[in-house]
């Protein structure tokens, strides 16, 4: 039983080093106007830590699709959204305001 703890461990251990979360975390800045400007696009690697800083310019709500993460902005104040960028695909954050798209979030 002992041996087997072991080698469980060891693979999983194996596993993480070899491309588990080796993306580096990467900061995402966004300055929401009134009216809003044209979506900014960023991409990033499946398995990034992505911490998205976003001022706006009026009190809003966002909204990131496919990873269903939501939260109030007040206006002029920096609110952070922070996931792992786990699922390759595209994926919108936008007001549910002003049901505007501030980002085009590409994760592959």
């Amino acid at each position: 039983m002992k041996i087997l703890l072991r080698l469980i461990a060891a693979a999983c251990l194996g596993l993480a080093a070899c491309g588990g979360s080796s993306a580096q975390p990467q900061t995402i800045e966004l300055s929401v106007t009134d009216p809003p400007g044209e979506p900014k696009t960023v991409e990033v690697a499946v398995g990034t830590p992505v911490t998205i800083e976003i001022t706006t310019a009026t009190d809003d709500r966002a909204h990131l699709h496919g990873y269903e993460l939501e939260m109030d902005t007040k206006a002029g104040e920096m609110a952070t959204m922070s996931f792992t960028a786990n699922m390759a695909g595209s994926y919108e954050l936008e007001s549910h305001v002003s049901n505007t798209i501030w980002l085009n979030l590409v994760v592959k």
